[in-house]
């Protein structure tokens, strides 16, 4: 075979390699792409994701975002511009997509843009084109690029930025033009705001190929001119970057110091105490390098076929340089920040593809060599095969739990709680899941400030002005009855959990308990039972005052919520389609005060098809009557229509009224059905009341 065949061939099989690892990354990045559990550290996914609920519902695109989690005041985590956060709520807004969904089409979307930067990177080490698509094969089918491609983190973003800054950088200073300068400033500015530990790994390459330019130019002892513009020009590529995080921290730092729990986000804490700075104590811990081993099995592929891939390359004297020189970087990532990347396997998303680099140069080298075509074939398969058992056993379980995200209680807690009301966590630190999926701002307790009596008085203090409605405690802190204790009694709660989770207790406001455990009991779509003989029978079936509180939120679907109530089979919800209904079998009377400058009525109700199907036993009408009382005792008609499905089509939909409408002084509009003439089967509903 000559040399342009063996060419041609070797060519066409790599185009192949690559389409076919293009194609299975697009489908395990797409994998359950609409599911709505964010798996992957989740606590750090929860983190992004309720700072774009609350930009979103506050319509809120500063500088000055809120992440309510840790108490007041509720701009306190400023870790970052939120640049990826305004991205997922723009594409939201214009597509219709959940928040969940735009994060993922934005993450893999920059995941994606960032593999053109590293083509055009391999062109530097004289690469030829086709073979640059073995190193971008490696890192389509990486696991740590398919799972966390598709994760509601901004480390996509920073990525794509930093890899676009690098190439930049590197024809900046190789060609001095003015337009590649451009790019890199915006690239570096971009990734420094995003997310700064991101873009320090990548500036280390480029801070070694500057300092190599500067070295030649010096070198050649040609007079300070070319060392200066070296100098110059390098340094132009980062201070916009370098300048615009430094006022960031100085603009954000103040804030999260001053603020009871969230001083720990500071940049001197963050960096020292969460990422382990050059923190070379850590370099010489066992335990640390082995959770680090541990995470490049869960992330790329076995620790020992790494070290093997990396032996080979530096055993070829054609690739020995670039398998060093870019195998080094993705270890000296590591060194920066030991404890980010040892206790977050996402981290390595930063720096995996320097690893792939060195592999694929170490996979061209044996390309190259004399080896028997089958025994580089072979070669060539097993850091494949690597990566796809490692994503396999590991990534692809969690991707594939069916979950739409939060806890059981979480879903309560949204629906059956004041929406302007917050929660108080403990046991959970600051992991927002609960906050998140409740869609409640909260005061969550980090770990170990349970037992901090100065820090609790400042953090209740602080929310002295709010409304709590509940306390979620987690895990070993529920026997904890000290502290427990301490917080039903601060904030009108009971003693005793309202009702509880696997792992966690939930106490309740008295104000909206008995409201809580009522709906609980009546509504089946909740995985949350009551406990026994604690769910209160109110309304019973008697004429029976309702506090507004238990009118808020046990007649939801009525406004204004009603202060009177009496139904004969006493108060139930059902589910009618997928919509919750109020059941309003004759006979039901329900007493509301309208707003003085009401101006119409909309009253929406049916029947079940269950109480007209059967030719043989099915109900004879339903009359739907709405009646003004006067303090007077005056009572007159404002509407009436009789519901007979049985004979009537057009009754057996759901009815949806408007009527006109302008209220007497003081009247009060009683809402009634009755039967017709017997009530049998006469199963009526309501869907909404609305008085405006």
């Amino acid at each position: 075979m000559s040399s342009s065949e063996t060419t041609r061939r070797e060519n066409w099989c790599l185009i192949g390699l690559f389409a076919a690892a293009l194609a299975y990354s697009l489908y395990g990045v797409t994998y359950h792409w609409t599911m709505g559990f964010m798996s992957g550290h989740e606590f750090r996914q929860a983190q992004t994701a309720i700072v774009a609920y609350y930009i979103d519902q506050q319509d809120n695109f500063s500088l000055l975002y809120e992440t309510p989690i840790l108490g007041k005041p509720w701009v306190s985590i400023l870790l970052e511009v939120p640049i990826y956060e305004w991205s997922v709520v723009w594409l939201s807004r214009a597509t219709g997509l959940p928040h969940v969904v735009a994060a993922r089409t934005i993450s893999a979307g920059c995941f994606y843009l960032m593999l053109p930067a590293l083509w055009l990177l391999l062109g530097r080490f004289s690469v030829p084109k086709p073979r640059r698509l073995l190193p971008l094969a490696l890192v389509l089918s990486a696991p740590v690029y398919i799972y966390y491609s598709r994760a509601f983190l901004m480390d996509a973003m920073a990525l794509m930025c930093s890899v676009w800054w690098l190439l930049g950088f590197v024809r900046t200073m190789d060609e001095r033009r003015w337009g590649w300068l451009a790019l890199t400033v915006v690239a570096g500015t971009g990734a420094a705001l995003i997310k700064s530990a991101v873009l320090a790994a990548w500036l280390v390459p480029g801070a070694a190929y500057g300092a190599w330019l500067l070295w030649r130019d010096l070198r050649a002892r040609t007079g300070w001119a070319a060392p200066v513009k070296t100098v110059c020009w390098g340094v132009a590529t980062v201070v916009v970057a370098l300048g615009a995080l430094k006022a960031w921290i100085v603009y954000t730092d103040p804030i999260k110091a001053t603020h009871a729990s969230a001083w720990i986000f500071t940049s001197k804490n963050l960096s020292q105490g969460n990422w382990g700075l050059f923190d070379l104590k850590a370099l010489f811990n066992g335990g640390l390098w082995g959770l680090l081993m541990r995470c490049w099995e869960q992330a790329i592929m076995s620790r020992w076929l790494i070290g093997a891939g990396l032996v080979v390359g530096l055993a070829l004297p054609t690739v020995r340089r670039r398998v060093l020189g870019v195998g080094s970087l993705f270890f000296v990532a590591q060194l920066m920040f030991p404890f980010a990347y040892a206790y977050q396997d996402y981290y390595f998303y930063i720096c995996a593809v320097f690893l792939h680099g060195a592999l694929g140069f170490a996979l061209l080298g044996v390309l190259d060599s004399r080896l028997p075509r089958w025994v580089v074939a072979s070669v060539f398969v097993v850091p494949f095969a690597a990566q796809v058992r490692a994503y396999w056993q590991d990534y692809r379980v969690g991707q594939s739990t069916i979950h739409q995200g939060g806890y059981p209680f979480t879903e309560v807690l949204r629906d059956l709680t004041p929406k302007n009301s917050i929660i108080i966590v403990a046991g959970a630190d600051w992991a927002a899941m609960t906050p998140l999926y409740a869609q409640r701002k909260a005061l969550m307790v980090r770990n170990g400030l349970d037992h901090d009596r100065t820090y609790l008085q400042r953090a209740f203090k602080d929310i002295a002005d709010e409304e709590v409605s509940a306390f979620v405690v987690f895990g070993g802190l529920r026997a904890n009855r000290g502290f427990t204790s301490m917080v039903a009694a601060r904030f009108d709660m009971d003693v005793a959990p309202t009702f509880s989770n696997s792992n966690a207790d939930i106490y309740i406001s008295r104000t909206y308990a008995r409201g809580v455990l009522f709906r609980l009991r009546e509504r089946r779509q909740y995985s949350i039972a009551p406990p026994v003989n604690t769910v209160p029978d109110i309304p019973s079936k008697d004429l029976v005052k309702i506090s507004p509180a238990e009118a808020e939120h046990i007649f939801e679907i009525v406004r204004p919520a009603p202060y009177q109530a009496e139904f004969q089979f006493g108060i139930g919800w059902v589910m009618a389609g997928r919509k919750v209904v109020l059941s309003s079998h004759p006979k039901t009377d329900l007493w509301l005060s309208p707003p003085a400058n009401a101006k119409q009525i909309e009253w929406s109700y049916g029947i079940f098809p269950g109480a007209y199907e059967k030719s043989d036993a099915h109900t004879d009408g339903v009359e739907f009557i709405i009646s003004g009382e006067t303090p007077d005792g005056q009572n007159h008609q404002i509407y009436y229509r009789l519901l007979d499905p049985a004979r009537n089509l057009a009754d057996r939909s759901e009815q949806h009224e408007v009527i006109p409408y302008k209220p007497l002084p003081g009247e009060s509009l009683r809402f009634s059905t009755r039967p017709h003439e017997n009530p049998a089967f006469d199963w009526a509903y309501t869907i909404r009341i609305n008085v405006k």
